[in-house]
């Protein structure tokens, strides 16, 4: 099994086109009897964590950007 620039998606935050990567290649390696159904359901658990994380990051980071342009905004 093996997923494109794993080593610089360990290095940065995951994004959810990096999730979705990793979910296609399980798939593919899931049809192609390379991995089993235990181990691409193992993966799709901790993809559905990582998506939910890279969510909730975003969302705070969105947040704290509208909170700083605001008190930037006060008199």
């Amino acid at each position: 099994m093996k997923y494109p620039n794993l080593e610089k998606i360990a290095e940065d935050r995951m994004s959810a086109e990096d999730v979705a990567v990793i979910l296609s290649q399980t798939l593919k390696d899931v049809a192609a009897r390379k991995i089993t159904l235990r181990y691409a359901l193992v993966v799709s658990r901790l993809a559905l964590a990582l998506s939910k994380t890279i969510k909730t990051v975003e969302l705070e980071d969105r947040v704290e950007f509208i909170e700083q342009v605001l008190k930037k905004r006060k008199p």
